[in-house]
Formats: structure tokens, sequence, C-alpha cells
């Protein structure tokens, strides 16, 4: 409790007002939400195995999963080509000087981001009943031991959405990242089907308790830990964003949703609106389970595989514990337990941790101006995303790509 006690101010200047938690979003809306998935998706997919079977399906799922041109593979149904050429722009409420400032904050502090995604977004993902339970069930994020190839497709998928939409011209018609998060929302019709399907054996899916697979609550809460979430993220390592960066970042990700399916319902107004629907979403769905376990172990170890040096192969666990922190203190509940994240008692491992708390300690102290641990910070988030774009070619073969301006801004090669 004293622990938890010390962090306490900080938490104040890290955290986004959350007094709408209970006032909007609240839990009786968010259910009925858990009971709506995406009508348009699911309807092409079902269609598609209607006419062609559940093998062409399959091939659809595959060829979704590939970053080759989807648009002009003669192998992709006609349905499925009409589907990507309409509803390929802007809606009318989008605007450009956002997109812009967004844009420019991506390429400013990438690595950041990409280090935020994986050791807070995700594992705030994994906390939920249903989220995890649909991974797991798609077997598409479980590990054995040290082998971290089954997690590398979808951690690549997640970055790969991310880098192009929040690319200069992601959001054109036909841009990357319009066509990748079309691809997304026919992907998540596809797992629903499978999970749903009684002739695959995924599990039985209890729809009562649970809400339909990938349903547009968790959707929304997806949506929002890759984006207000990720931004509120940023402060903890010493990152100033002004207001108007952080309601152009939300922007984008509306545009986002407006892609993969969200209902207009869950649209936050704004960054501190989307923080508040992010942890409601959190608060509603977080649970113990197997499931998430499995998942958080995953992470750790693809963590252990991209930091810099091996000195720094204890430290995943750690940036887990440390990166949802603000997150657990609002909802009230301790996910590093839910987790099974745990530190490991050794000399190296307390030398590391306090070393960086101290650091940490002294950001809040300083109200997070520290230029020198910004550029550590900066230096380490480059060192790995750079390592993560090496395991996703050297070791997994897998097309991956990131744009030559963001490339030189992050000093990648």
């Amino acid at each position: 409790m004293l622990w938890h006690l010390k962090y306490a101010r900080f938490y104040i200047l890290a955290i986004p007002n959350t007094k709408l938690v209970e006032n909007k979003w609240t839990a009786s809306f968010l259910r009925e939400q858990s009971f709506r998935s995406d009508p348009i998706a699911d309807t092409l997919i079902a269609e598609i195995n209607a006419n062609h079977g559940m093998e062409e399906v399959h091939r659809l799922f595959a060829q979704l999963t590939k970053n080759s041109d989807i648009i002009d593979n003669a192998e992709v149904l006609p349905n499925v080509k009409a589907y990507f050429n309409k509803e390929i722009h802007l809606p009318d409420w989008a605007d450009h000087s956002k997109i812009e400032t967004a844009q420019n904050l991506f390429a400013l502090y990438g690595p950041e981001i990409a280090f935020m995604l994986n050791f807070r977004s995700l594992p705030l993902c994994y906390t939920s009943n249903s989220g995890s339970k649909v991974l797991c069930a798609t077997g598409r994020l479980k590990e054995d031991g040290h082998n971290v190839n089954k997690i590398t497709r979808r951690l690549m998928e997640t970055s790969q959405m991310v880098i192009n939409a929040m690319s200069p011209g992601g959001f054109e018609p036909m841009g990357r990242g319009i066509i990748t998060v079309k691809k997304v929302r026919l992907m998540h019709a596809a797992i629903r089907y499978y999970i749903k399907n009684p002739n695959i054996p995924t599990g039985e899916w209890d729809s009562a308790l649970l809400g339909e697979p990938i349903n547009q609550e968790e959707m929304a809460g997806t949506l929002m830990a890759f984006g207000p979430l990720v931004i509120s993220g940023l402060e903890i390592l010493g990152i100033e964003t002004t207001r108007e960066e952080k309601d152009a970042y939300m922007h984008c990700w509306k545009i986002v949703g407006h892609f993969i399916g969200l209902d207009e319902n869950l649209f936050p107004d704004n960054h501190e609106d989307g923080w508040d629907l992010g942890v409601a979403i959190i608060k509603r769905n977080y649970g113990e389970s197997n499931d998430a376990k499995i998942l958080a172990k995953s992470i750790v170890g693809f963590g252990q595989h991209i930091m810099p040096f091996p000195f720094f192969n204890d430290m995943p666990e750690y940036f887990i514990q440390r990166f949802t922190r603000d997150v657990s203190a609002v909802v009230g509940a301790d996910f590093s337990r839910l987790l099974d994240i745990k530190s490991k008692p050794n000399l190296k491992k307390r030398i590391i941790t306090w070393s960086l708390e101290r650091t940490f300690d002294s950001l809040s102290d300083l109200k997070k101006t520290s230029w020198f641990f910004s550029k550590i910070a900066k230096w380490l988030n480059s060192k790995m995303l750079q390592r993560t774009v090496h395991f996703y070619l050297k070791n997994n073969k897998i097309e991956f790509y990131i744009p030559p301006s963001l490339k030189e801004n992050w000093k990648l090669n």
C-alpha cells in the first residue's frame, strides 16, 4: 500500500480527467454494445461461405494476412474487391489539419509509441475476458517456452496497421492506412465466424456471458488503447504533448474506427473522452484468466527478443508493470497480478528497477522535463523498434513496410 501511495502524486499528473467514466460511458450502455458486431463484414464472410465453402473463407483469411496488394490480386473474389473499392473516402467530419498534426506527432515519436503499444496497450487489452479468449481461441498468440514465432504475425499486423494509418497519405483514398484497416475489419469478421462455427474446434463461446466475439465494445476498447491510452503513456516517458496534439491523435483513431466498422455512438469527442471510454471498457471487462496469462507471457517473450542488450532481458515484465500502473490505479485492479507478471528478485533486476524507479520519481518531481531521460528513452525505443523490424524480416520472413521518411526520422536502417 505504501509503495502505491509513493506514486499517488504521479498519477494525478499523468492521467486525464476521469469524471466522465461513470456518466457518459455507462456499464449498461457498454454491455449493450458487447452484443453487437459488424453486420457489413459479417454478411460478406457469410456470403463467401454460402457460395464457395469454408475453404474459401480460409483462403481469404490467408490473403488478408499478407501485405501484398489485395486489390490487384487475381485470386481475390469479386465481392471482396468490391468491398475494398467502395467507401474509400474520409467521412465528412474528418479534419485534415488534425490528421496532419497527429501524423507529425507520430513521425516524431513513433518508436516511443511502438514501445507503448507493446508494453502498455496490448497488456491492457489482454486483461479483457472476452478479448483474451478470442485471441487464444484463434491460436494466433499462444507461445510455447521461448518460441515467439506464433506471436510475431499478430504483432506485425498490429504494428503495420498503426504505421500505415499514421504515416503521411495513410488516409488518402486507397491509401495504405484505409486498405489495412479494411483488411483488419474482414479479419475480425472471419475470426468471429471461426469462433461461432460449431464445426471448428475453437472451444465453446458463451455469448450470454462474453457478448459477441470482437464486438463493438471490444473494438472501441482496442482503439482507445491504441489512441488516447498510448498518448497518456508518452507522458510517463517524459514526453509532453499539447491538448491540440492529443485531440488530433484521438481524431485519427475515430477515423480508424469509421473504417473498421465501429458504431458512431462509440466515437469519443476528444482525448479525455477517449481516455474515459477506454478506462470504462477496461473496468467493465477485466478479469483473471489463463488466457490473459498466456498472452502476457507471449508479450514478455517477444520483449526479451527485442531488448537491445542481453542485460535488459529481464525488463519486459518491469515495463508492463510500470506502464499499466496508472490505469490500475484508476480502475482499482492489480493488472500485474491478473497477468501473472512477476519481477524476478535477482540482484541485476533489483539494480535496474531501482535505477529506473529513481529516474521516474525524479521525472515527476521535475514535471517530466528531463532532457537527459528523454534522450535515453528515445535511443532505447529506437533500438527496440530496429530489432523488432529485423526480427520480423530475419526470423519470420515477414514483409514489413515503414515509409523512408519515417525510417530517417527514427534512425532505422
